[in-house]
């Protein structure tokens, strides 16, 4: 599969992913970002792709253990090319399988903290991509919200975290499921793409048994484009550039 090259944080990750097909969006680096660990974490990453949010995680936070979950095989290659190119094979295990199938074992005990960026539309919304790879990431069809939770759950450590991206107007489904599965809103933010618009996204974290009384952070605003695909974020000194793979 031909692969491009992206760099982050001034060259010092580098993550290749496909040329065309799915490519990992903005919300995965927003979430990357966004996402709170403490040092010595045990994380997983379930619907990984090409393996961006752990590389991320990785990258922040030195200690950290990360186990990534992908279902797709051919992204699930490139993200152990990632993984042996930035030389993170000791901190970073890959499986490939539905996340359905994980039990704590395979973790050698349940995580202290799940992340994901999930497929966004819900399976009878829109048209479905005749793309396999991009109906999969974009659609829920072989995760959906509830399945999320559900793995989320039964792999969390009590008082674990789960930390999500989804668009705002799915804000009240979401935090409903998640309080169902006694995943307990902790800390929400929301994302605007224009100063005065409404906003399209929102981050969320919820605690595994967490008592009620959840924190709304300062808004993200998302503005100053440096190409066609990526935005700069305030207050990060993320930077971010494409090259083709050599």
């Amino acid at each position: 599969m031909t692969t491009t090259c992206t760099t982050l944080y001034n060259g010092r990750l580098q993550v290749r992913q496909p040329v065309s097909g799915y490519r990992f969006s903005m919300d995965a680096v927003l979430l990357g970002q966004w996402a709170r660990l403490n040092p010595s974490d045990r994380v997983l990453d379930l619907g990984c792709g090409c393996g961006i949010i752990s590389l991320i995680l990785a990258h922040r936070y030195s200690n950290a253990r990360i186990f990534g979950v992908e279902i797709q095989p051919e992204l699930a290659e490139i993200a152990a090319c990632n993984i042996a190119e930035n030389n993170l094979q000791q901190r970073i295990t890959l499986f490939q399988q539905d996340m359905n199938e994980l039990t704590p074992a395979m973790t050698s005990g349940p995580v202290d903290a799940v992340v994901c960026n999930p497929p966004h539309r819900r399976a009878e919304s829109g048209r479905i991509n005749p793309d396999m790879g991009l109906a999969i990431a974009r659609h829920e069809i072989t995760m959906t919200s509830d399945t999320l939770m559900a793995a989320a759950e039964r792999m969390l450590t009590a008082f674990g975290r789960l930390m999500t991206i989804y668009p705002a107007e799915r804000l009240t489904e979401i935090l409903e499921k998640m309080r169902a599965l006694h995943l307990e809103p902790k800390r929400l933010t929301l994302i605007h793409t224009r100063p005065q618009g409404d906003a399209r996204r929102f981050l969320v974290e919820g605690i595994k048994g967490g008592r009620p009384g959840m924190t709304v952070t300062p808004p993200i605003q998302l503005n100053k484009k440096i190409n066609s695909r990526f935005q700069m974020l305030k207050g990060y000194s993320l930077k971010i550039s494409h090259n083709p793979c050599r």
